[in-house]
């Protein structure tokens, strides 16, 4: 699949500024070089999301000073380097080339934050809209610039999550290309996998992690969204596993993977549970096609129109029914799932918003209310054995009636199992973006190559 090309931060701009009120003034820093352990180099640095959206900027330092209204430019303050820095860093780009790339109408250095000013013409005790996480942070102010100026710090949070939720097809186009990525990179791993047990070798979670983040680097995507959760085993039913340390013990054991790289800083998020030998044990087949029904029947009804909490409460319902099938859970689905049976197995929601964030944002936080064109969303149910959970619901006079302790104690070595997709909301229907493959059949058959 190509690399998608740039996207139209100046419609994102426009979406933005079209619902603030004319004749003020927007704040938006981009995020602050971090140095490892003081004086070891800088962190990997990843840009302020509000940031990367308006302007595209992936580098820290800057700032963008915008005014509302017909006309009102884009100013972008760069961090001015110290040319004795030059040696170390390289040269850094000029107004010129800075303005060409980003589309800028004026660039300044941060110390000419008064011409800044001056070019978005600001005046005394105007309302300048900042970042809420920036509401008492406007830039180093030594002279004085800004404390005429009245920040408001609630209004740019509501309209940049209302814009950031409906995607563009640009956007999209980027967290295709991201899913198709980390698709590659997560059979990569399956392969490694087996391979490595088909002759003999250990194979341990930190050696799938870098397999994978060997992958997607080698495709071009430089960053991951979020921390590689590579769970085996028992280690699988915790739900944000990340010490990724230990030994597979069992070619029959599952690997619950969810990892995701991002492009142009919008990331995938796949989750994929797979046998770390290449061949499904009966029990752990048997929990992974439950969890396979679940998610197949929510996307279905992933669609503009739908209300999400109600596909989310229906796949709990289909949750505990599938486990009533096995054996696992007695009783009345829907009784169960009323005492809260099916928290004990998925004690997360179905899924949430992505694009800048794993955890995107929307007007009602990360996860819509109704779904609607633009939308990315993730789906990703799971039956997980958490001895936290089921311990003290053996023991809880209501909860226990609802469970076949036997049972669940014989899977419990199964850990747990998530499969995760990316779904965008079409005018007529929907797209699941990560086309990697997820039937047991599919699974086996690749490992098998």
């Amino acid at each position: 699949m190509p690399k998608p090309g740039p996207l139209d931060h100046a419609m994102h701009r426009d979406a933005v500024l079209s619902q603030l009120p004319e004749g003020k003034l927007v704040y938006v820093p981009a995020g602050k070089a971090q140095t490892r352990n003081g004086v070891e180099g800088n962190a990997r640095f990843r840009q302020e999301p509000d940031f990367l959206y308006l302007t595209g900027v992936e580098e820290p330092g800057y700032h963008a000073l915008f005014g509302t209204g017909t006309d009102a430019p884009f100013v972008l303050i760069a961090p001015r380097q110290d040319p004795d820095m030059d040696v170390w860093c390289g040269k850094q780009a000029d107004r010129d080339e800075i303005r060409r790339v980003t589309g800028a109408d004026i660039v300044y250095y941060d110390d000419e934050f008064d011409k800044a000013l001056d070019a978005v013409e600001a005046q005394e005790q105007q309302t300048i809209f900042v970042p809420s996480h920036e509401q008492n942070a406007l830039p180093d102010d030594t002279d004085g610039m800004f404390c005429g100026l009245r920040p408001e710090s609630t209004a740019l949070k509501k309209v940049m999550a209302k814009a950031r939720a409906l995607k563009t097809s640009k956007e999209i186009d980027c967290l295709r290309f991201a899913n198709a990525v980390s698709g590659e990179a997560h059979v990569a791993m399956w392969r490694h996998s087996a391979a490595s047990f088909r002759t003999g070798q250990d194979v341990h979670e930190y050696e799938l992690e870098a397999v994978f983040a060997g992958e997607t680097m080698r495709s071009g995507c430089r960053h991951l969204g979020y921390p590689s959760i590579v769970g085996a085993g028992v280690n699988a039913a915790t739900l944000h596993y990340e010490q990724n340390d230990k030994k597979v013990k069992s070619p029959d054991d599952l690997v619950l993977v969810d990892a995701g790289a991002e492009w142009r800083g919008y990331t995938a998020d796949i989750t994929r549970t797979f046998p770390a030998g290449g061949k499904f044990e009966a029990r752990r087949k048997a929990i992974y096609e439950a969890v396979l029904d679940v998610q197949v029947r929510a996307i279905a009804e992933m669609k503009a129109g739908a209300n999400w909490q109600m596909v989310g409460a229906r796949a709990k319902m289909n949750t505990v029914q599938n486990l009533i099938d096995l054996g696992l859970v007695k009783g009345n689905a829907q009784d169960a799932v009323m005492a809260g049976v099916s928290s004990l197995f998925l004690p997360h929601s179905l899924g949430h918003l992505l694009g800048l964030q794993v955890h995107d944002v929307g007007p009602g936080g990360p996860v819509p209310d109704t779904l609607r064109p633009g939308h990315v969303v993730t789906c990703e149910p799971g039956i997980y054995f958490v001895d936290g959970l089921l311990q003290p619901a053996y023991e809880d006079s209501y909860l226990k009636d609802f469970l076949v302790r036997d049972e669940i104690e014989r899977f419990k070595e199964v850990g747990g199992v998530r499969i995760e997709d990316n779904i965008a909301i079409t005018e007529d229907g929907a797209e699941n973006l990560t086309t990697v493959a997820k039937t047991v059949e599919d699974i086996e058959a690749i490992m098998a190559a």
